[in-house]
């Protein structure tokens, strides 16, 4: 079994098929509600990313972030999901897009890279920590919801 992997552009043509494959995903995505305009929005800024892992040609894996530029001029990447399909899961599909992802925040200039996952996420926090990340912070995360958003 191959992993492959696929950054997506703003310019691709099979964006709208993509996000009908994102939106039928049994993952844990916070939102399920792609479409392919904003997606397209999404990828027209360089400093955004989604980046997709397949095994025999079929969506394996989906991981998106955002490099956030100081005011210093220091550069930091925030990743902000990473998915796994349920019969993917434990097959080496998060730890080579985690790995690409590193290698794109080298590229961008980065800094450091930000992850966070939820304290009781055992598989995800043994996932991280197999890829060596420089510290470890605990501590609570602070959301303010904006607007509602209707949840699929």
């Amino acid at each position: 079994m191959s992993i492959t992997l696929r950054r997506l552009k703003p310019t691709d043509t099979d964006l709208a098929a993509i996000c009908e494959q994102l939106n039928a995903a049994d993952w844990e995505a916070s939102i399920k509600d792609f479409s392919e305009g904003a997606l397209r929005d999404f990828l027209a800024d360089s400093n955004h990313f989604y980046l997709l892992g397949y095994i025999e040609g079929e969506i394996a894996g989906a991981i998106h972030g955002y490099v956030y530029p100081h005011p210093t001029g220091v550069k930091y990447m925030w990743i902000d999901e990473v998915d796994t399909m349920a019969k993917h899961r434990r097959q080496g599909v998060a730890s080579t897009m985690m790995k690409e992802v590193l290698e794109i925040a080298r590229a961008h200039g980065c800094d450091e890279a930000w992850l966070g996952t939820e304290h009781d996420n055992e598989a995800a926090k043994a996932l991280y920590s197999g890829l060596n990340p420089t510290e470890t912070e605990n501590g609570p995360t602070y959301i303010w919801k904006i607007t509602e958003r209707k949840s699929q």
